[in-house]
């Protein structure tokens, strides 16, 4: 303490005789206090770096995580009306990648984020075509990835058909056909019946005027023939008729029944014809 004081005032120094050698020394033990002070200030900065580095860089020998488990998959997808349901466990807070795959498709691929406690769940609406799908899972924590899951198959039903991106039931396709069936057979029948009724209209047209042509003809001959029986009668009224004039007005009569018969008979059959 004493040498310590003197050292720090030049008063007492220059009062008091201190020995060269001892000087020396003090000033020694102050720089090698000094170094090795500035020794250990470089050793903490570099540990803190070491420790800093070693946080944010992955360690080699740390062990990927296990492959998730998938606990729930359906046996059988309806791709068109249902929506796809997969779900299972991981470690807490994980990034889990579902993958689908069938031979010779596009993979389906689905990323989700497990909870707190490691479960999962996918339930999205997607097209998976007809036949049977592999569906695996991994997950990721940090940088680390796990491998795959084992497989579970799903088979998948189509129920319709994919027109230019847009995917149509059978139901909906049957229920539209159906309702063009429909209209297309109520235009046919009204149609149809709008015909029949310009025919029978028609015919029946037909049929009046060949009836009043056929009695036109009718009254002709039967005017022709009356004249020739009034000619008879007269003929009768002043002498006897000859036997030719007794046949002739028989063939006549005769000939006039037949024909009535006859007119009645064709205009009959016109009628059931049409």
């Amino acid at each position: 303490m004493l040498f310590g004081k003197i050292l720090e005032n030049p008063d007492l120094s220059a009062c008091v005789k201190i020995p060269a050698q001892t000087i020396h020394q003090s000033k020694m033990i102050s720089k090698i206090k000094f170094v090795l002070t500035i020794i250990i200030l470089m050793v903490l900065i570099w540990h803190s770096s070491a420790v800093v580095f070693a946080q944010t860089q992955p360690t080699t020998n740390q062990l990927p995580p296990i492959e998730p488990y998938i606990s729930i998959s359906p046996d059988s997808f309806n791709t068109l009306e249902e929506i796809l349901y997969v779900e299972g466990r991981s470690d807490p807070n994980a990034i889990v990648t579902v993958l689908l795959e069938q031979q010779g498709k596009q993979p389906v691929k689905f990323t989700v984020k497990a909870d707190s406690s490691g479960e999962w769940v996918v339930a999205e609406k997607t097209y998976l075509s007809a036949g049977n799908w592999e569906v695996r899972a991994r997950q990721q924590v940090g940088a680390l990835f796990s491998g795959w899951s084992n497989p579970r198959v799903i088979q998948s039903a189509v129920n319709g058909i994919d027109i230019f991106g847009f995917k149509i039931r059978y139901v909906v396709i049957a229920v539209v056909v159906f309702i063009f069936l429909a209209i297309l057979g109520s235009v046919f029948f009204y149609f149809r019946r709008k015909i029949q009724n310009l025919q029978r209209g028609l015919i029946e047209k037909q049929i009046k005027e060949t009836e009043e042509r056929f009695h036109r003809g009718f009254e002709e001959i039967r005017k022709d023939l009356m004249d020739q029986l009034k000619d008879l009668a007269l003929n009768a009224q002043t002498r006897a008729l000859t036997p030719d004039e007794v046949e002739k007005r028989d063939h006549v009569l005769r000939e006039l029944e037949q024909l009535e018969r006859n007119l009645d008979h064709d205009i009959g059959d016109i009628g059931k014809k049409y």
